[in-house]
């Protein structure tokens, strides 16, 4: 089954959308435009009828995201008040609680309902969680589990997920947040004297075919736009 991205031009680099349900990885550096391309998706698939929910790891509160993103055109107070988005901060403490702490928070107050997308940004910022129960720092094997089994819940419910990752541009391929992933989509933010040049490149996508190389985009007021060369 394949489901739209809703941003304009990355369905036809993608062959046809996102495959759903999936694991898809959002990499690159600060500014590039994770967050952006990642609710953008999921304001315009909750307009479009679909149950989103967007996690923040980041320690905000809901109405410093709300704040952030009412500056962009496909932002909709009525698709909040509808609940078809639902914006879910989790909190400094429940993260530095640990793994169980955090799945518990997830289970209780995003997997209760009947959902179509999810994002959780960054996703890697749980590679400094600790094991609750132990109360030590998780080791790289047991962190890719924990990982493995939060992405599986999502699966196993038909829920398109979409995590972002702050991982250096050199990294990305190799990153074992990648291998993790069915797609990975990594944004590029190369700085020219006064111009800022964006382009998108699909590392990988498992099952299907997608148009290979950098795809130039812009962010505006209404969000992401990939550019078509003539």
């Amino acid at each position: 089954m394949r489901s739209s991205s809703f941003i304009k031009g990355l369905d036809e680099i993608l062959c046809g959308g996102f495959i759903h349900p999936s694991a898809i990885l959002v990499a690159g550096s600060t500014g590039s435009g994770k967050t952006n391309i990642c609710l953008q998706s999921l304001f315009e698939a909750a307009k479009h009828g679909e149950n989103c929910v967007y996690i923040s790891l980041l320690s905000e509160s809901e109405i410093k995201i709300t704040r952030f993103l009412s500056s962009f055109d496909f932002f909709s107070e009525d698709v909040l008040d509808s609940g078809k988005l639902r914006i879910c901060p989790i909190s400094a403490d429940t993260i530095s609680k640990g793994d169980f702490s955090i799945f518990e928070y997830i289970n209780e107050h995003v997997l209760d309902t009947s959902l179509s997308r999810v994002v959780i940004d960054p996703i890697t910022i749980l590679a400094e969680i600790d094991s609750t129960f132990e109360e030590r720092q998780f080791r790289g094997c047991e962190l890719r589990t924990f990982i493995h089994n939060l992405f599986y819940e999502f699966e196993e419910r038909g829920i398109l997920l979409m995590v972002t990752g702050e991982i250096p541009e050199e990294e990305v391929a190799s990153s074992t947040w990648s291998y993790m992933v069915d797609t990975v989509l990594e944004l590029k933010r190369i700085k020219q004297g006064k111009n800022v040049h964006r382009h998108l490149e699909v590392i990988k996508t498992r099952g299907s075919d997608f148009v290979p190389g950098e795809h130039a985009f812009l962010i505006t007021s209404s969000g992401m736009n990939l550019i078509r060369e003539c």
